[in-house]
């Protein structure tokens, strides 16, 4: 689900909350961070995408990033934002339960860890914390902003 590819230079990056788990996308991947606001439900969308919303007079599929990365699904909150990403030829909202805050990562910072059972996994070591380091580009399959609207 993450890129296995270690940054070798700093890169600006954008911290949020997934269920109690902290995650993080290179800021180059995000678009804007929205309020959510009203969604268009999407029959025959994959379980994670949960409907439609419009972004400046642009129909795009919501994510619920929890449901994606198999950890629930996202809470109710006042907290939550959608994290608008480019995907493919389109865009795509992530649905997170809080944006922490946007920070400089330093490439030491990063570790790529194996993780039994699956591939391996880049994390990003900020303050105490071990957060998840994401690519928009895996998280949003080839042609689901396609396929979320034909529905």
């Amino acid at each position: 689900m993450a890129s296995a590819a270690l940054p070798s230079s700093p890169v600006q990056c954008v911290i949020f909350r997934v269920g109690r788990t902290l995650q993080a996308l290179p800021i180059d991947d995000v678009r804007e961070i929205l309020v959510p606001g009203s969604l268009t439900l999407s029959p025959g969308a994959p379980p994670h995408v949960l409907g439609l919303t419009q972004v400046r007079g642009q129909a795009i599929p919501v994510i619920d990033l929890a449901a994606r990365l198999g950890l629930g699904h996202a809470e109710t909150s006042p907290d939550r934002r959608l994290i608008v990403v480019s995907a493919g030829e389109g865009a795509a909202a992530l649905l997170v339960d809080g944006v922490e805050e946007v920070t400089t990562a330093r490439p030491e910072e990063f570790e790529l860890v194996r993780i039994p059972g699956a591939t391996r996994r880049v994390v990003l070591k900020h303050r105490d914390e071990l957060v998840g380091w994401l690519v928009s580009a895996e998280l949003v399959e080839p042609g689901q902003e396609r396929a979320a609207l034909a529905a």
